[in-house]
This record gives C-alpha cells, sequence and structure tokens, in this order.
C-alpha cells in the first residue's frame, strides 16, 4: 500500500506539524517547569501558534528544500497538491482524493472560524466593560456600581490598549496595590493579546490530543509572571492575600459575559476567554500558584533568559517552515 500520502503537504499541516508542535511542548514539560514563568510563557505560546505560522509559510516551488527534504514541505510544494491520478472507479483512490481535499479545505476553514469566534467574544466584552461606564483614574479604570459583580470586578481587558477594570471596593481595599501590580503586569505583557492567538490557533487545531495542557500551560505562566511583578512590587504575603480574597469574591455569582477575574487573571469572556485567563481548574491553579509563592522566586541571568528565547523562536521557525 502506498502510505506518500502521509508526506503530503496538505497533512503536514492538517496534522504532523500540530501533532510536532504539541508533542514538542509536552517533551520539554519537565525542563520547561524548571523555568521563570516569563520564559514559560514564551516557550508555550510560541508552540502553540506554530501550526498556525506553518499556515502562513509562501509557496516556494524552487526552494532547495525541495529535493533536500524526504517528505513534501509546505513551502516548496504548495498546500493545495493533491492525487490527481484518480481513478474513478476505484473507491480507495476516490476517498483518498476526497481526504486530501478535506486536509486542504479543513484547517484553513477551522481557523477562520476560531478567530471569527474569538472576535465576537471580544466584541461582547468590549461592550460588556463599556455599559459599566468605568470611570479612568491614572491607568486604572474604577466602576462605580452597586452590585456585587461591579464591585469585586479586578480584570485587564483589550487586546491592541489592554485596560485595567477594577470595581469600587477593590480599588478602595487594602489588597488593591497588589491587585493592580497584578493587573498591570497583564497590560503591559499584552498577555490578553498572547492568550488570545494561542487560544485561537489551538481551538484551530481541534483534533490534535495534548492541545488543551498547552492553553492551560499559557494561562497558567501568565498568572504566574503577573504574581511574581507584584510579588518584587509589594511581597509575596500581600499578593496571596489579595488573591484569596479574589478567589473568594469569584465563588460568587456573577455576571454571565463577563469574568470577574481579578488577581486571579486577565479578564474575558466568561469560562474559558480567549481574551483572558480564568481559571482552567481553580484548585489546580491555586496549588501552583500558592507554591509558587511560597518558594523562592524563578530567577535567572539576562543572557539565560534571553538564549531561552531565542532557541524558542528558532525551535517555532525549524517547525513551522519544515512542516
Amino acid at each position: 500500500m502506498n502510505m506518500s500520502w502521509l508526506g503530503y503537504p496538505q497533512v503536514l499541516l492538517a496534522w504532523w506539524c500540530p501533532l510536532v508542535a504539541v508533542g514538542l511542548w509536552h517533551a520539554l514539560r519537565r525542563l520547561s517547569v524548571r523555568l521563570p514563568a516569563r520564559e514559560r510563557f514564551v516557550l508555550a505560546v510560541g508552540l502553540a501558534v506554530t501550526p498556525l505560522l506553518a499556515t502562513a509559510v509562501p509557496y516556494m516551488p524552487h526552494s532547495p528544500l525541495r529535493d533536500a527534504l524526504p517528505w513534501r514541505a509546505p513551502m516548496a510544494w504548495g498546500i493545495s497538491n493533491g492525487i490527481t491520478d484518480i481513478d474513478g472507479q476505484h473507491v480507495l483512490q476516490a476517498l483518498g482524493a476526497q481526504l486530501m481535499l478535506a486536509a486542504s479545505v479543513v484547517p484553513l476553514a477551522s481557523i477562520a472560524v476560531s478567530f471569527v469566534a474569538g472576535a465576537i467574544q471580544v466584541a461582547r466584552t468590549g461592550r460588556t466593560v463599556a455599559l459599566l461606564a468605568p470611570q479612568q483614574c491614572g491607568d486604572v479604570w474604577v466602576v462605580h456600581g452597586e452590585g456585587q459583580v461591579e464591585q469585586s470586578l479586578a480584570s485587564t481587558v483589550g487586546l491592541v490598549r489592554p485596560r485595567i477594570i477594577l470595581g469600587s471596593a477593590v480599588a478602595d481595599s487594602s489588597d488593591a496595590s497588589a491587585i493592580i501590580e497584578h493587573e498591570r503586569a497583564h497590560a503591559q505583557a499584552r498577555h490578553p493579546l498572547w492568550i488570545f492567538l494561542a487560544t485561537c490557533a489551538l481551538r484551530s487545531w481541534w483534533w490534535i490530543p495534548g492541545r488543551k495542557a498547552v492553553l492551560a500551560e499559557v494561562r497558567l505562566t501568565a498568572e504566574l509572571w503577573a504574581d511574581q511583578n507584584a510579588r518584587e512590587a509589594d511581597g509575596a504575603a500581600a499578593v496571596a492575600k489579595a488573591l484569596c480574597a479574589q478567589i473568594e469574591a469569584k465563588s460568587r455569582p456573577s455576571r454571565p459575559d463577563l469574568s470577574s477575574t481579578g488577581i486571579g487573571g486577565v479578564g474575558g469572556v466568561g469560562g474559558v476567554s480567549t481574551v483572558g485567563t480564568g481559571f482552567l481548574d481553580p484548585g489546580i491553579e491555586l496549588a501552583h500558584r500558592a507554591r509558587a509563592l511560597a518558594a523562592p522566586p524563578r530567577v535567572m541571568p539576562v543572557w539565560q533568559a534571553w538564549s531561552v528565547r531565542i532557541a524558542t523562536a528558532a525551535l517555532v521557525s525549524t517547525v513551522s517552515i519544515l512542516l
């Protein structure tokens, strides 16, 4: 039986590339947990968007890689190549041709649907924030309302220009400094945008096993990163106290279309948001973050941090181009 179809560019983009990207993250997991949160976040986001970048590699029929690689790399063959020598009477050949067509169309359609759904969620979140009518106070926007949700709200919303939204009760609380530092870290690092891209990209490859673990890592490390920034500014005890207060507030009923995640995450649509991070599993996430606050902060020299980022970029580029 001819298995050359396993090396067709459609199959590479629809299966092998996302499978290798997710598999690489799982293979590097034991090493990555020893890294600081920032570098863990960069690695997880990079591998999450790798299959998306692979679809953007241009068609280069004269590339020397065309003859150098044992498979038909998309950059050398183009995504639209399919089985053309079909015998209409041969059922398996006809079925194979249809599968190749599906492998070409499904990933692109899935990407489009995923990003449209994400854009709709972003628009809903923006509309909800606008209805709350927050008032600007420095780099923080304060919501004055009588409801429990409005008073306990603490989130970072927005992709291009993220804003810190606080409820009046949070802004006036003793935990305000730690919460603001946490949310400010989300805003300065553009976590809502990166999480949006990672979520939409991973959701596009819904048939790939293990992708949810990568998304959970993206969201968790964003929180650990923001916790670390708040810890450097106000101390671990202040961050832990603020985290406990916001977890208690989150356990109360909330408005379904805007997460009141506070120091627990960057705000977005309720549930698993493409705009930000809520608790994927409150118990597991809290345990990770509590251990991180109790342990000495993970730091590495600047040159090592940049080495990790450069190695991540090289890994992402290699997989995107060759697969």
